[in-house]
């Protein structure tokens, strides 16, 4: 019985270690940019965020090379002139009008935010991404 129990707690034991040696091995992305007619658009033109934020879901590219759609998100938009901070809130599989309005009406210099974005994965899991920050030109 003993040797039964001791042989069950070491094979926990080795599937709990093997288990945190896979997560920590697993590449979580660190930057990730607009996605936007299947390339990645690293200078952001106005009309090119007005395009991607009419996307539903819209979509990123991250450093891990995978692209990513986007469930949900708080969006905040900053402009330089004035220089503002507006929140606008969640979205989910898109963008608030109100939202979508001050990235239409944007100036080169601005930035829109974008916070605790999620995706699910292909086994079901949701995921969240780093945040992302996306500079008009």
């Amino acid at each position: 019985m003993k040797k039964k129990f001791l042989k069950s707690v070491f094979t926990a034991m080795l599937v709990t270690s093997s288990f945190i040696g896979w997560s920590q091995n697993a590449k979580v992305p660190g930057v990730c940019k607009m996605y936007l007619n299947e390339k990645v658009v690293a200078e952001i033109k106005i009309e090119d965020a007005v395009k991607w934020i009419e996307l539903t879901p819209p979509t990123v590219q991250c450093d891990d090379g995978k692209i990513y759609k986007l469930e949900t998100f708080q969006i905040t938009y900053l402009s330089l002139k004035p220089f503002q901070s507006q929140d606008f809130g969640i979205g989910e599989g898109g963008f608030p009008i109100m939202a979508a309005r001050a990235i239409q009406s944007g100036k080169p210099g601005d930035t829109i935010i974008l916070k605790q974005a999620t995706y699910t994965d292909a086994s079901g899991i949701k995921n969240t991404l780093p945040t992302i920050s996306l500079k008009l030109n």
